[in-house]
């Protein structure tokens, strides 16, 4: 790996043991926002339609559900040592969701982090949800609600990721971690990457080669 000044790294499901949007429409919904997922999966809709569609779902919730929700969100036991090695090594690290800002600033905030992110932006407001697109690209090829491309702006970085929303930066990293879905779409696809578990796989690897 040649020398990188940033990293990028998704939320859900790589910095969280679990997809934490996911987890929260199984618990609101049911069943009822596996329908508009599967459209996402095969390309029939994009994720900014299938955020929409999702959110839209989410009915009187209380400001306790959704607190007790947040605070039940866990991140990977090795992500608060990854970010002291990274400050460490003077690399900029940088989250890119295309889940909830919400989420992510308050599991931040209640593990002392401090990571810049950008992300979608979900509104509450009287048990109700609204979702909003600030860095939406109409130009993005997968036509996400956060275009993680547009956001990158170094010639030479390192990703992170694991699933969907990972495609189309994980196929421009110039060095890519890579788990779960993401891991096996760069198999099939023969796409060079290193698979990891934890942050202390990627700590590990980095620390050998930057």
């Amino acid at each position: 790996m040649k020398k990188t000044d940033a990293i990028y790294c998704d939320f859900d499901g790589t910095i969280t043991k679990k997809d934490s949007v996911n987890g929260f429409f199984e618990k609101y919904t049911g069943d009822k926002w596996l329908e508009s997922e599967k459209l996402w999966i095969e390309g029939k809709i994009s994720s900014r339609e299938n955020a929409i569609i999702q959110t839209g779902l989410l009915k009187n919730i209380s400001q306790k559900q959704l607190n007790d929700y947040i605070n039940s969100i866990e991140i990977d036991d090795y992500f608060p040592d990854f970010v002291e090695f990274v400050k460490l090594k003077n690399i900029k690290l940088t989250i890119l969701s295309d889940g909830f800002d919400l989420f992510i600033r308050k599991v931040l905030e209640r593990n002392n982090l401090d990571i810049p992110f950008f992300a979608n932006k979900l509104i509450y407001k009287d048990g109700e949800f609204n979702i909003e697109f600030p860095y939406y690209n109409e130009n993005c090829d997968k036509k996400a609600g956060m275009c993680k491309c547009d956001k990158v702006k170094e010639k030479s970085f390192c990703y992170i990721g694991d699933g969907t929303s990972d495609l189309c930066i994980a196929t421009k990293a110039d060095f890519l971690f890579a788990s779960k879905n993401l891991h096996k779409f760069c198999k099939e696809n023969n796409i060079k990457h290193v698979p990891f578990k934890s942050f202390c796989n990627i700590m590990e690897a980095l620390d050998k080669c930057i």
